[in-house]
């Protein structure tokens, strides 16, 4: 018996089966092709060969298409796609917005969120639940992840610190940008840092069930650095410090920068309490008055303002972060090191610096 669909039959059959590709549907596609199979005169039995089903399957679905056509097949377009999901998609966004708020926001006494807390939520809210080993699938397709929380401070909320940290994005930042094309000078930022010889710890990979363990000699003792990255070409200038961090040592490490620059000199810093002292706020005095050096201070509590906080963070990264320092030598030695490559490379220091450069029309 030869078959044949008229020429609408077939494009409509065409269609289908493009759209069973896109929607990833087999169970679709594998129908509709074995109807345009019969349509090219192909045996029941080859096109059961070839889509890997029987003979018999094969006859009732093309009885299906004979009896109910087009709606018969519109019926698997979203069958077999899998169960439907238990949470719809404004669920989720809820979801979502409860653990972005924290679990205290909600109600319980600690802070931190887990997979038992997260699926007492789900059943309170939706009255669903879930099994616990998928649980973390779901959260990560809802854009969520497990992650290492950060400090932050309480100053951020208040009014007033936001007032001045706008001042400093909206009028002083674009005033030492223009005293330093003024001037013909350098815009330097500085910062100090101490990093531990007893090292530090951060996230790895590592076989699972077997946490890394990272020697330490339990020293409680740190190497002390002042430094300063310059703005335009990613210049890098440090001083150990031997002492204490003061107004005299800070002094030292002033001279040696005004020393290593003939130009004026704009410094960006922090408001430590040594930076304010009164033997710094003479000197600093009396650079100004030679046009030699001018101090900007950030906002109170803004470190993201100072790029240099992050320079500080890959050093630890690349040099102290989970690495055994037996002697304090070691840990010189390791520091030193990242910091010659930052002598060596601009590009270390520029990336940090990345949004600034751009906000200034810097490449």
């Amino acid at each position: 018996m030869k078959i044949r669909f008229s020429g609408r039959t077939k494009r409509r059959l065409k269609k289908e089966l493009v759209t069973a590709q896109k929607l990833n549907n087999l169970h679709m596609y594998k129908r509709v092709k074995a109807l345009l199979f019969i349509g090219q005169q192909y045996h029941m039995d080859d096109i059961a060969d070839l889509l890997n089903v029987s003979a018999r399957t094969i006859y009732n679905w093309f009885l299906r298409f004979l009896i109910e056509r087009f709606s018969w097949l519109l019926g698997y377009h979203y069958s077999g796609r899998g169960r439907k999901p238990k949470l719809s998609k404004e669920q989720k966004k809820m979801l979502y917005d409860i653990v972005e708020q924290g679990p205290e926001k909600y109600g319980f006494d600690c802070g931190c969120w887990n997979s038992a807390i997260i699926l007492e939520v789900i059943e309170r809210e939706f009255k669903v639940t879930f099994n616990p080993r998928y649980l973390c699938t779901l959260l990560k397709k809802i854009g969520l992840t497990y992650q290492k929380a950060k400090f932050v401070s309480d100053r951020l909320d208040d009014e007033e610190h936001q007032k001045k940290r706008r001042e400093w994005e909206d009028k002083t930042w674009p005033s030492i940008l223009k005293r330093a094309k003024e001037l013909n000078g350098m815009i330097v930022f500085g910062d100090e840092v101490s990093f531990a010889q007893w090292g530090s710890l951060a996230r790895t990979w590592a076989p699972k069930g077997k946490q890394p363990e990272i020697r330490t000699c339990g020293k409680r003792k740190g190497l002390k650095m002042f430094g300063v990255i310059e703005f335009n070409d990613g210049d890098f200038e440090y001083m150990e410090c031997n002492g204490k961090f003061n107004g005299e040592s800070y002094i030292e490490f002033l001279k040696r920068l005004l020393n290593k620059y003939s130009c004026p000199v704009i410094l960006v810093e922090d408001g430590a309490s040594y930076h304010k002292s009164k033997v710094v706020k003479e000197f600093k005095s009396k650079m100004e008055a030679q046009e030699r050096l001018y101090v900007y201070g950030l906002p109170s509590y803004s470190p993201d303002k100072n790029p240099i906080e992050k320079l500080w963070r890959n050093t630890k990264r690349d040099a102290t972060h989970l690495k055994y320092f037996p002697t304090f030598e070691d840990l010189r030695s390791a520091v030193i090191t990242a910091f010659n490559k930052y002598l060596c490379d601009a590009s270390k220091i520029i990336c940090v610096m990345k949004q600034l450069r751009a906000e200034a029309g810097i490449a």
